[in-house]
């Protein structure tokens, strides 16, 4: 009987730590992508197999497909990727507006995107969200990894689009 509520247990739980790993190598693929064409449209193919796709999972493919457009020549194709991207990533945050990984992600697509080009509209918005998400959330409830939230705030506060105040909430986390 013992085994047999191990068995179930190990059965019900390898999807979840099987799709945790899966999100740790999907990082640092997106990191590498961000250098790398051939990265990024190997990993923007994996991304896009995945049926159903958590916001999360939304949010890198968006992520890797705006990131596309900085390894192509073509200003055509640069304004499809950027498009489709944004749209992805736009989707992922009505799917999950609390999500904090997705805000950053949107955030620092907007912040490396010319304003001119008009995808850079939540910014502020984006920017607000993850204070408040931070603010208002205990640090081991924000269910991501303290690496990754120590990157995260970094970048947040290197943007230089937050107030001092704001800069305090951040840092109360790490």
């Amino acid at each position: 009987m013992k085994n047999i509520i191990i068995a179930i247990t190990f059965a019900f739980l390898l999807p979840f730590t099987l799709k945790a790993n899966n999100m740790d190598q999907v990082r640092r693929d997106y990191i590498a992508a961000i250098e790398s064409s051939e990265k990024a449209n190997k990993l923007c193919a994996q991304l896009e197999k995945i049926k159903n796709p958590s916001s999360l999972e939304m949010a890198y493919l968006g992520s890797v497909q705006a990131i596309m457009a900085k390894h192509t020549w073509n200003p055509v194709n640069k304004m499809s990727y950027l498009g489709k991207g944004f749209d992805m990533i736009n989707n992922a945050v009505t799917k999950d507006p609390n999500n904090l990984e997705v805000r950053f992600l949107r955030f620092s697509l907007q912040y490396y995107v010319p304003s001119f080009l008009g995808y850079s509209k939540n910014l502020m918005t984006d920017k607000n969200k993850i204070v408040n998400i931070i603010k208002t959330t205990e640090p081991v409830n924000l269910d991501i990894e303290k690496k990754i939230l120590k990157d995260m705030i970094g970048f947040m506060v290197d943007s230089k689009k937050c107030t001092p105040q704001e800069i305090e909430v951040l840092k109360r986390v790490l």
